[in-house]
């Protein structure tokens, strides 16, 4: 075979590969444990949440994060989760200084009542999204679900996420796709029969 041939040969297989269809980055294909579950991602999908609780520094910030769900999507319960694939990097200040995960309140703005720093809406959850594992080579490979509430659908769901009063530190990780990693992960709103 001459050297010519080859750069030919590959310009032809790559020129008739067949093409994919994008799927817009804030909606992840149903998995196949059970393709009847839709998975949102906010839009637009922040690169990060990070949460921050220093009175000492007069430093406290909250993130809202809205999501866009289908019209067909109103008659069941969505589930507001946060979905971390192996080596998923979840920053938390307490941990890393060796104590428990912070508490990080979320409130859905649109909801009744009121809490948080933010003033308004109702309280859906208080999750720890660190991973307390004492064994961290262990944590980081398997794939982690942190289910913040259930609450009936809509078609704009907006939430507030804040650290709790008494969770004085910093949490953040990647939101959407990372880009070293190869894959989605973060916060989404899930929906479907028995998601």
């Amino acid at each position: 075979m001459h050297l010519n041939t080859i750069p030919t040969l590959l310009l032809a297989a790559l020129t008739t590969a067949p093409l994919t269809t994008a799927i817009p980055l804030n909606t992840r294909q149903p998995s196949s444990s059970n393709p009847t579950c839709t998975h949102i991602q906010p839009t637009p999908s922040p690169p990060r949440l990070d949460l921050i609780n220093r009175p000492d520094l007069s430093t406290i910030t909250t993130q809202t994060l809205t999501f866009n769900l289908p019209s067909s999507s109103s008659t069941g319960p969505c589930t507001l989760r946060a979905h971390f694939p192996p080596h998923w990097e979840v920053y938390d200040s307490r941990v890393e200084a060796g104590g428990a995960p912070l508490v990080v309140n979320v409130f859905d703005v649109d909801g009744s009542g009121s809490g948080g720093s933010g003033g308004s809406g109702a309280l859906v959850g208080s999750v720890q999204f660190a991973d307390a594992d004492a064994d961290a080579n262990a944590a980081a490979e398997r794939d982690r679900i942190v289910t913040v509430g259930s609450l009936a659908c809509r078609e704009s769901m907006s939430f507030r996420f804040e650290l709790a009063s008494d969770s004085i530190g910093e949490v953040g990780f990647v939101q959407g796709y990372d880009a070293g990693l190869g894959v989605e992960g973060g916060l989404e709103v899930v929906f479907g029969e028995s998601c």
